[in-house]
């Protein structure tokens, strides 16, 4: 039997999408449970991703491309800075929240430099603008300033995964603590 071509990609992004879904939810979800949440048998997966370690992998890079994509249509350099910086911080919210506990437990070297490159430049290019706009302060480094960014950005995803807060309040908290600090207004 021939397999389409076509055929055998819907087969993988139903389980990865299945894994998104469940590992999510749980990091150490069965293979056996991923499996079936997409509809196929264990051999079929198998075939598709032959470790686990392969399919982590495999939605790491969904949701790398995923975002990556989103940051191409926010259509960033049109925004002002600040703008530009909530903009990303909701598109974060929003389609990374699935993906952050596999994410974090994908090995970037043998993640495409591409989409890294994809999901990072954006983010780094706003910070610049922001700094030279005098939005950010230009007394500080621009790798740090871009470091802290992706950290907080990394940490109110897990508080959205955690259930702890709705993609929309972490929007809020992180852009009120970059943009505004986490001191008290006068």
């Amino acid at each position: 039997m021939v397999r389409s071509e076509a055929g055998m990609q819907r087969t993988r992004t139903a389980i990865l999408d299945a894994a998104t879904r469940l590992l999510s939810r749980r990091p150490d979800a069965a293979i056996a449970e991923i499996a079936e949440e997409a509809g196929v048998g264990r051999a079929t997966l198998y075939r598709h991703f032959p470790t686990r370690e392969s399919l982590r992998q495999g939605v790491g890079e969904a949701g790398i491309a995923e975002i990556a994509k989103a940051f191409e249509a926010a259509a960033l350099d049109d925004l002002p800075a600040d703008r530009a910086i909530a903009r990303i911080t909701a598109v974060v919210m929003r389609n990374g929240a699935q993906y952050a506990a596999v994410i974090s437990q994908v090995d970037a070297t043998h993640s495409d430099p591409a989409d890294i490159d994809r999901v990072t430049r954006p983010l780094r290019e706003v910070v610049d603008r922001a700094v030279r706009d005098g939005v950010l302060r230009d007394d500080l480094r621009g790798e740090a300033v871009f470091e802290m960014f992706t950290a907080i950005l990394e940490r109110a995803l897990y508080l959205t995964i955690g259930d702890r807060m709705t993609p929309e309040e972490a929007t809020e908290a992180a852009l009120a603590i970059f943009l505004d600090g986490a001191r008290k207004p006068a």
